[in-house]
């Protein structure tokens, strides 16, 4: 049995720091949640400590044997294992292959491969402890999403882990498949080291021993679950402060320029959304907020066709057009300011502008964008990759504006941005709401979307669970569906 111990690890990606000496020490047979919003660095931490990724500064040791820098397969061998948070399996293969394959990966048999697999009774075993001793014949790919991931847990078992890292293992689940995966997290091995990222905040709270907060790539808060739900840090990050809240004040009955009607899309077998009512009205502001994980970016992208609809439709000014691949929607209308920015390579600010504008025409043109935003205009010959987040954040929602567009969907314009920049997106977002633009905004910062918000939609689990004005969202309804 052995534990786990992260030493200042720092790791960057160009000019954004993703850990910034990150440490942990985590006891053997420890349960151990990692939380933090999007864009906190879990995924980055998880892949430094698998061998995914090495980390530019400090260490990572698994009992008392470092492991910085060894190749993935050299982690497996020495005890660590990993889920995934998009199921990784060969859906050709039944199950017990899959399994079968993992235990003689992880053991690095190679002379195996050219011998034919056979059942035996240590993948019989594993099977059972997970539930699926039942499908063992059955093709990986006609599995359920909630099966899919009591296989992966299976295939991470296998390899007899001293340490087990699970990424966001109720993703994408049911109610009734997550109470099931829920129960087969609970009940593993005490003897074994686990590592959680979850998304389901009341779930990693009860799950966890000790629990480490990221934000910014730094570990802000560690302790017990009842002291990170009471710290003010952890509060502040998750739900925000020093805001003023807005009190809508558009139309109610204005005409409806977007909705969807019993919305249901996921990836694959992965239902991430159930029956999702909405609707956006000329003018309005709209807040769609829900913690990590519960479907936000997913809710954009099936509106605007980039995942097909698995059930429900999509209305544009009260036309059906879920039909419709990405392309048609913008012409009809629609743009997405898409999470992450995503600056061209080698070009300026001008030329990424004046590319998104060529060959429409409407209100919105460069020199307005360049009235409106003059910031850009200081940079518009500097290269786009070469900005400030803040700055990028502004040349990606000026890029769907040049389109004209009828509705813009903005996902998580403040994500990885600092306290000032995550202000001048407001700013930037009154800026639109001023010039009559429909906005939809998917948003992490609570605070941020209730200041410039007309109305407010709740996501949990893939379905609406509160509407209202943003004076309306109390702060019993905050705690209640975005707290810890």
């Amino acid at each position: 049995m052995a534990g786990l111990r992260v030493e200042g690890v720092y790791k960057a990606f160009g000019g954004v720091l993703a850990l910034a000496g990150v440490s942990l020490d985590v006891a053997p047979g420890e349960r151990r949640a990692v939380i933090g919003p999007n864009g906190a660095g879990k995924s980055t931490l998880f892949k430094v400590i698998a061998g995914e990724l090495r980390p530019d500064r400090g260490r990572v040791l698994l009992g008392s044997r470092e492991i910085t820098g060894r190749p993935q397969e050299g982690v497996v061998r020495l005890g660590l294992a990993r889920t995934f948070q998009r199921s990784s399996l060969f859906p050709e293969l039944s199950v017990w292959e899959n399994v079968a394959l993992a235990r003689e990966a992880a053991r690095g048999q190679a002379g195996s491969w050219r011998k034919a697999l056979a059942p035996d009774e240590e993948v019989a075993a594993v099977l059972e402890g997970v539930g699926l001793a039942e499908r063992a014949g059955v093709e990986a790919g006609r599995l359920s999403h909630g099966e899919k991931r009591q296989l992966e847990i299976a295939m991470a078992l296998v390899q007899r882990p001293s340490v087990l890292l699970l990424d966001e293992p109720l993703a994408g689940l049911s109610g009734a498949e997550r109470e099931r995966i829920g129960r087969l997290i609970l009940g593993l091995d005490p003897r074994i080291t686990v590592l959680l990222v979850e998304h389901d905040l009341d779930y990693a709270l009860r799950f966890a021993h000790q629990v480490t907060v990221l934000h910014y790539g730094e570990v802000v808060a560690q302790g017990p679950p009842e002291a990170i739900r009471q710290d003010p840090t952890v509060q502040e990050i998750y739900v925000g402060s020093g805001w003023a809240v807005g009190e809508g004040g558009k139309d109610p009955s204005g005409e409806v320029v977007l909705a969807c009607r019993g919305l249901a899309a996921g990836y694959g077998a992965m239902r991430v959304l159930q029956g999702v009512d909405l609707e956006v009205r000329r003018g309005e502001v709209v807040a769609l907020l829900g913690r990590n994980g519960m479907g936000k970016t997913t809710l954009l992208s099936a509106l605007m066709g980039l995942l097909p609809l698995q059930g429900g439709e999509v209305l544009l000014l009260g036309e059906g057009v879920g039909h419709l691949p990405p392309y048609r929607r913008a012409h009809r209308g629609m743009a997405l300011v898409p999470q992450g920015r995503r600056m061209f390579e080698g070009l300026s600010v001008e030329e990424e502008l004046r590319l998104a504008a060529q060959g429409l025409g409407g209100r919105w043109t460069v020199e307005r964008v360049f009235e409106v935003f003059p910031r850009l205009k200081e940079r518009r010959q500097v290269a786009s990759r070469a900005l400030s987040g803040g700055e990028q954040q502004m040349v990606a929602i000026a890029r769907a504006l040049l389109r004209n567009p009828k509705v813009v969907l903005m996902d998580e314009p403040s994500e990885g941005l600092s306290p000032l920049m995550v202000r001048q997106v407001a700013e930037v977002v009154q800026t639109l709401k001023a010039e009559g633009e429909t906005v939809l905004l998917a948003e992490q910062n609570v605070q941020m979307a209730l200041s410039v918000a007309d109305r407010v939609y709740i996501l949990e689990h893939g379905e609406i669970v509160w509407a209202g004005r943003p004076e309306e969202a109390s702060d019993r309804v905050l705690a209640e569906h975005l707290g810890v």
